[in-house]
């Protein structure tokens, strides 16, 4: 998807660059001055602006509107030509100026009702002034059309980015680029407060509520805000003091109505002017795409390696990871080690009290499991009451540790109620072991507890 608000040089027509309000106080003040009648076609004839003044001469002309659209087919007829001062069907003159944008004729500077007797040399001035006069005023708008093509790119490499980290990386530095700023926030809204994840320059992460602080009212209010002079008795007075903010604006980020975040940048040289008000406006729309297509992304990845009743990690994930572990091993060496479980008497405990139950045991245990578990350890819910551990650098002692651990928690506690023991089959890796066999011996472990001693543990050898 593209950030396509602003239109491209190959499609663009007048009116996407001149308001009409604007083109029609330019014919106004031109035929005050001269006294001539003025009008703008588009590059395909049509009229954009029509005649803002007409001499006397002309109106008798045009009272017939059968006359009017001759008047106007003539012209549109001599836009073809090279020549400037054309003679028009009536008998008078009229001026063709052509608009160009970077060399794309966008319209076309109308002026008629030129008497035949008005001297050459006046007529020639005339039309040279109203050359120059659209060529140095599109060249400035040339200008800014190749800043905002540059505007463009940097919004469409935001909405392109489908790492989160990697996104929020490049929403700072892309806000602090265009706006001119030493430092930029985002704030993402996590459904109570604000919480700062890039925050250029700060060494700690911030929390705002929603209302407190410049950007916590932007949030509130949903609307930008720009402050020039930041004193001590802004709402940031403490930021103001700690990092020495001069200024600032923020930005509400919302998607479809809903919050994002804020996005807020801090000292420009000078002011914050209407154009980093327009800017930091894009840059928020931008930013909400992206966030949006990004979380989409994440909730989707999320949905195909989590287990939708217990939130642990699936099988297809856990065989994956285990597959990397294995490959890691060979190639650096080290330890790990697996453990498969199998909740006791689960299925009687279903056809006794209900799957509604059942469903309870299964959430809670995995709990128990997440609250076990080191970082680097990876869960999952292998099917029904079954459940996988992996444990990378792990010795044998170190996986029958674990394994106690988690025995003696369900020990003190009851799942939905009701006392629940685990069998748990270990096994450690050897070099020539895959995923699968590894898997298998734990398996095998865990169903010789089911046959000796059900809520114990068993290595594989």
């Amino acid at each position: 998807m593209s950030y396509d608000k602003l239109s491209t040089p190959e499609s663009i027509q007048i009116t996407d660059i001149f308001e009409e309000e604007h083109l029609k106080e330019l014919t106004i003040d031109f035929s005050k001055r001269f006294g001539f009648c003025a009008f703008i076609l588009d590059s395909k004839g049509a009229v954009v602006i029509e005649k803002s003044f007409i001499p006397e001469y002309c109106k008798k002309i045009l009272k017939e509107p059968k006359y009017a659209m001759k008047c106007f087919k003539d012209t549109k007829e001599r836009m073809t030509s090279n020549k400037i001062v054309k003679k028009c069907w009536a008998g008078y003159r009229k001026i063709v100026v052509p608009i160009k944008f970077f060399d794309k004729k966008i319209g076309y500077w109308i002026t008629c009702g030129i008497q035949l007797d008005v001297d050459d040399k006046i007529i020639y001035a005339i039309a040279n002034l109203i050359e120059n006069f659209i060529n140095n005023f599109m060249k400035t708008y040339e200008n800014w059309w190749l800043e905002r093509e540059k505007i463009i790119k940097i919004l469409n490499n935001l909405i392109s980015q489908q790492e989160f980290e990697q996104l929020i990386q490049k929403i700072v530095s892309s806000t602090t680029e265009l706006l001119k700023t030493d430092r930029t926030t985002l704030f993402i809204f996590d459904g109570e407060k604000l919480v700062s994840k890039v925050a250029e320059g700060l060494d700690r992460e911030i929390s705002l509520p929603l209302g407190e602080g410049v950007a916590g009212q932007c949030a509130i209010e949903r609307k930008i805000i720009a402050i020039d002079k930041v004193t001590e008795k802004t709402k940031i007075r403490k930021l103001v003091k700690d990092y020495e903010i001069r200024n600032l604006i923020c930005a509400p980020v919302i998607f479809k109505r809903k919050l994002l975040g804020v996005i807020e940048s801090f000292n420009k040289e000078g002011n914050f002017t209407a154009k980093d008000r327009h800017l930091i406006s894009y840059l928020a729309d931008a930013i909400a795409i992206a966030l949006n297509n990004v979380q989409s992304l994440m909730a989707l990845e999320r949905m195909s390696i989590i287990d939708p009743l217990t939130q642990l990690y699936n099988r297809s994930f856990f065989v994956k990871n285990l597959e990397k572990e294995i490959m890691r091993l060979n190639r650096y060496g080290g330890s790990l080690a697996i453990m498969f479980i199998d909740l006791d008497d689960f299925k009687k405990l279903n056809d006794t009290y209900g799957h509604t139950v059942g469903d309870i045991v299964l959430k809670e245990f995995a709990n128990l499991i997440k609250n076990s578990l080191r970082d680097i350890d990876i869960a999952a819910r292998f099917g029904g009451e079954e459940f996988v551990i992996m444990l990378p650098n792990t010795e044998r002692e170190g996986a029958y540790a674990t394994a106690k651990r988690l025995q003696e928690k369900m020990a003190r506690t009851t799942l939905a109620g009701h006392k629940i023991t685990a069998s748990i089959g270990i096994a450690s890796y050897h070099k020539g072991l895959t995923a699968k066999s590894l898997i298998e011996r734990a398996d095998k472990a865990m169903y010789r507890v089911k046959k000796t001693q059900k809520g114990s543990i068993i290595f594989w050898d």
